[in-house]
């Protein structure tokens, strides 16, 4: 309530107030004694009337300017006018009549208020008289719909005409619940005067008479259309992937345990296929993430083309796509994914270069009606391995030779998380020569594991380590022990000679690796020229994000070392972009040189690039003499079976003394 109020007070109501007073001036000032309560009500009237608009100041502005009249005029009155007894009933009347214009002033604004919050928020009140099937509505009903009231007017069911084809019959049924005495909530959709699509909630209350009956129904309506918009693209960044549209996993294993219901209760099948797209990497790092994400929007829309409408199409992450089938026998499953395999394998053209990206396919049935979306997904995931294992641009079903291969790897799974802690895990040393002179200039330490289930191989729990992660502590496990060895080997009597330790890319990307290497090396006092880390070559790859760490390594003086070089993805730019200390040949190169002088050619060209930068030189794989007599010439260091197998450590430091007494009569 503030002075402003009094802008509130109508004109026409000054005009109305200056003659009531002038009439009371003039009554005051006459002996017309007769007329005299006519205007005194006047006046009270126009005190209510002046705080209903005006508020309390207006209220208060007419009250003074009404008793600075009677004070003036009553200059010409006789004393007893002015006694209590006689003002009393007036004063009792100007009061009344100033605390009803206040409450009407407050109950003026609150209405005020309120209309305004509604319009603001787009709501509006409508009420259902049944007894005379009429609707009536509040002001900003108009502006819900984008109209005018006149228009309202001319077609009060208006309301009726816009709605939604789809969700008319949701209308119909909540105004049925209405007659029988039911509150409604319900959510529908109608068009917009500009022609949007536009959402309303409408909750509605029944009142009843004596009898039971309803009589009429109040309603409120609130435009919605803001909070379903931002809930649609909510559900849009939780339910499919912004790249290429399609589903993503969460949404795909939702829908698919859904379909497991209903198809499982009537018997019909349901596949999944796993898809994931062979070289896609290598497009990310030759071509840029651009070239791969434009390839991407291409697969899936490939993928999106040749399916039926009711197959549906996830992206899983990466490259990776499911696809999901109904009511499909096995023949046609098959002949699906023939069909796939062929059309995905015609050439992109990304940026104006062609590129081939070829489909592995995992496919998974719920053959045996038991298995949740979950369960079905790693299957066909299972299945994909196995294609890729098989050649890759292929596909596999799931099968129980898969079945019994996947519950092993639980298994394993299960047992590498306790391998460190008990002490299942040794480390083998394979010796490296220099083959002129037969003398042992290094050792790799390699990584064996014996558990309840027996020896397993390497290239079987690696991979397993990778995935899950474990290959970080098994990793520094074997760094650790490696140092402990070399200082084992000298206490021993050996020959002082660097330990090369396979480190995977997952080791050499993570964040604290260097600080990890340094305090194990600190902590076991062992001199860093000592280790030599073998890092694969596709690690390589990924050079800009490994290079700091690759180059710290370097910098502890720790040796860094190329494996299986020749092979993957094979490159000079790779050994370009970084020294090395070590260049291992892969072993094909040297077990196909023996047949093919093309081969032998590259392989001394190989060598030769190695020499020409000032690193170690290992051919790997030697088996035989024949090898033996092919690298001679080469001058190179060899490492194979030819000499030694990978070594228990008793027996490793067995042999290299045997090893060193050869080597004196060599």
């Amino acid at each position: 309530m503030t002075r402003l109020s009094l802008k509130k007070i109508p004109t026409i109501l000054w005009f109305f107030g200056a003659a009531v007073l002038a009439g009371s001036i003039y009554m005051e000032t006459s002996s017309l004694m007769e007329t005299e309560g006519l205007f005194w009500t006047a006046n009270t009237v126009m005190i209510a009337l002046f705080t209903y608009y005006g508020g309390f100041y207006g209220g208060i502005l007419y009250l003074l300017l009404l008793s600075g009249i009677y004070l003036v005029t009553g200059i010409f009155s006789t004393p007893n006018d002015l006694s209590v007894q006689n003002l009393f009933p007036y004063v009792i009347g100007l009061f009344i009549s100033f605390s009803i214009g206040i409450l009407g002033w407050k109950i003026r604004t609150n209405e005020v208020h309120l209309n305004k919050l509604f319009e603001n928020n787009d709501i509006t009140f409508w009420t259902w008289d049944l007894e005379n099937d009429e609707h009536t509505f509040s002001e900003g009903y108009a502006k819900i719909y984008g109209v005018t009231r006149e228009s309202i007017r001319d077609n009060p069911y208006h309301w009726k005409d816009v709605v939604h084809p789809d969700d008319k019959y949701m209308l119909m049924d909540a105004h049925e619940q209405q007659k029988a005495g039911k509150k409604t909530n319900i959510t529908y959709r109608f068009f917009h005067s500009s022609g949007e699509v536009r959402w309303l909630q409408d909750s509605a209350t029944p009142h009843l008479d004596r009898n039971g009956i309803v009589t009429r129904v109040d309603g409120v309506i609130l435009d919605i259309t803001n909070q379903k918009q931002a809930e649609q693209k909510m559900n849009q960044l939780i339910h499919y992937d912004s790249l290429t549209g399609l589903t993503n996993r969460v949404w795909f294993k939702n829908y698919l345990d859904t379909a497991l219901i209903s198809t499982n209760k009537y018997g019909r099948s349901v596949a999944v296929m796993f898809i994931d797209f062979d070289n896609f990497k290598r497009v990310n790092d030759t071509l840029g993430h651009s070239a791969g994400d434009q390839l991407l929007i291409r697969i899936a829309n490939r993928l999106k083309s040749f399916l039926r409408e009711s197959d549906i199409v996830s992206r899983q992450s990466g490259d990776e796509f499911l696809v999901l089938i109904e009511n499909r026998n096995l023949d046609e499953i098959e002949q699906l994914a023939k069909d796939i395999i062929t059309k995905m394998n015609e050439p992109y053209s990304i940026n104006s270069t062609e590129i081939i990206s070829t489909p592995s396919i995992g496919i998974s049935i719920n053959l045996d009606y038991e298995d949740d979306a979950e369960a079905l997904i790693k299957k066909a995931d299972f299945a994909m391995y196995l294609a890729k294992e098989n050649g890759k641009n292929n596909y596999q079903f799931y099968n129980d030779e898969l079945n019994q291969k996947m519950k092993r790897k639980m298994i394993l799974e299960t047992y590498l998380h306790k391998a460190i802690e008990l002490n299942e895990l040794t480390v083998h040393y394979q010796p490296q020569f220099d083959l002129a002179s037969y003398h042992i200039v290094g050792a790799e330490a390699l990584l064996r594991w014996e558990c309840e289930m027996g020896k397993i191989p390497p290239d079987e729990f690696i991979p397993i380590a990778e995935e899950t992660g474990l290959i970080i502590p098994i990793g520094e496990w074997v760094l650790r022990q490696a140092c402990q060895d070399v200082k084992r080997f000298k206490a021993n009597g050996l020959e002082t000679f660097p330990i090369s330790v396979n480190i995977s890319t997952r080791q050499l990307m993570a964040p604290n690796f260097i600080e990890r290497v340094q305090t194990i090396i600190e902590e076991e006092q062992v001199n860093p020229k000592l280790l030599t880390l073998e890092i694969t070559e596709s690690a390589f790859l990924y050079y800009e994000d490994a290079k700091e760490n690759i180059l710290a390594l370097r910098n502890l003086g720790v040796g860094v070392s190329l494996d299986d070089f020749g092979i993957g993805y094979s490159s000079l730019s790779m050994i370009r972009n970084i020294e090395i200390d070590e260049l291992k040949i892969d072993r094909s190169f040297l077990n196909d040189s023996i047949k093919n002088n093309r081969v032998r050619s590259l392989l001394e060209a190989i060598i030769q690039i190695g020499k020409k930068i000032n690193t170690k030189v290992v051919v790997e794989g030697i088996e035989t003499k024949e090898q033996i007599d092919i690298l001679t010439v080469y001058d190179v260091l060899g490492q194979g079976y030819f000499y030694s197998k990978p070594l228990p450590i008793e027996e490793f430091e067995d042999w290299c003394l045997q090893a060193k007494k050869k080597a004196k009569s060599f």
